[in-house]
């Protein structure tokens, strides 16, 4: 009788004691949520605001322009000047590995036909896929490389080096759009929510993309994306962006970079750029919600054209002409400013 109920305690214990520690782990998700408001802080621009400067390049020194984070002699290998100072409504900025030459050729046949487009990439480790990237950039003059070697534990010099670019060759940029090679974007319809339900004008404070919430920290060796605690101490990661996909306005490029060029750094560039630089900058993620979908979402559906931004495809340089031609197919809907994209805008002053 005693051995049963002393049983019956211990697996009270038990299951008390599993409760409460599937209560924190939920404790501890909602509260991860509950960190981001969900409220708008973007603010287009009007006519009565549309002088205010984005940021000051001049308040950089001297010597920013070739360092990066913590390499003091940064050098652009090759080099674009598309924008000229010219004012351009949106610039697509494309993390590509030096080898994705057809990932590059499927989006330069596509989307990059209607929207200033730019490859971003590090050093190869062979010398043959160099000499092929300097032929490729003489013949469509869109690449920019910078002098580290391409790896995932050089993404973030990749990402502050595209904010890096912006500032100082596309700062009239009203819209920075920055993606992967293997990214789909349907510009007719971003043209049109730009120009429609944003502003052509511009924005700021806009960090809008696909929101990754309640991220745990990767510890285990089978991971690719293992993060040891010494990289990383804190168990989940802040809300951060998926970085497939982001629009920035320009005043956020230059808070991001500013604050990303005096933090130690972190490798996971899409954490610690938009996640834990963000938040030391207070910026807001706006969350493109269904705007940003998967490939299987668009499978079998002959009329797409008007229901997501951006589609993250598996094999982006079989498939990425196919889904193009189907945006491309007529289609009678008609945009205005009343259209409801599910995005909610504050209109305000900078």
């Amino acid at each position: 009788m005693i051995g049963r109920l002393y049983s019956s305690i211990l697996s009270l214990g038990s299951l008390t004691l599993i409760t409460f520690s599937l209560w924190s782990v939920w404790n501890k998700i909602v509260n991860i949520n509950e960190s981001h408001a969900g409220h708008v802080e973007y603010r287009i621009l009007t006519i009565e605001n549309v002088t205010s400067k984005p940021f000051e390049l001049h308040s950089l020194s001297d010597t920013d322009l070739h360092s990066l984070i913590d390499l003091p002699s940064f050098n652009f290998n090759i080099n674009q000047k598309v924008c000229n100072n010219n004012t351009k409504l949106v610039v697509a900025l494309v993390h590509t590995a030096p080898g994705h030459y057809a990932k590059r050729q499927a989006i330069r046949d596509t989307w990059a036909k209607m929207i200033p487009t730019l490859f971003f990439m590090g050093l190869p480790d062979s010398n043959i896929t160099q000499n092929n990237v300097i032929l490729e950039n003489e013949l469509y003059s869109d690449i920019v490389q910078g002098d580290f070697l391409d790896c995932y534990r050089n993404l973030t010099y990749k990402h502050v080096m595209v904010l890096k670019w912006t500032l100082y060759y596309c700062p009239c940029a009203r819209y920075l759009l920055k993606t992967d090679d293997d990214t789909l974007v349907n510009a007719p319809y971003l043209l049109e929510i730009l120009n429609h339900r944003l502003s052509p004008l511009g924005a700021r404070n806009l960090l809008m993309c696909q929101l990754m919430l309640s991220s745990m920290v990767k510890r285990s060796y089978r991971s690719k994306w293992r993060v040891s605690y010494s990289e990383y101490p804190d168990r989940w990661y802040p809300i951060y962006c998926r970085g497939w996909a982001i629009i920035y306005s320009p005043d956020v490029i230059y808070k991001l970079y500013t604050e990303a060029q005096v933090t130690p750094y972190f490798w996971i560039d899409d954490v610690h750029i938009t996640g834990t630089i963000a938040v030391k900058q207070n910026i807001t993620q706006t969350d493109l919600g269904k705007l940003a979908v998967d490939e299987s979402d668009l499978q079998d559906d002959k009329n797409i054209s008007r229901k997501f931004l951006f589609c993250l495809l598996t094999k982006a340089d079989q498939s990425m002409r196919n889904f193009w031609n189907i945006i491309l197919q007529p289609d009678d809907t008609v945009i205005s400013s009343s259209t409801n994209f599910g995005l909610d805008v504050n209109v305000g002053n900078n």
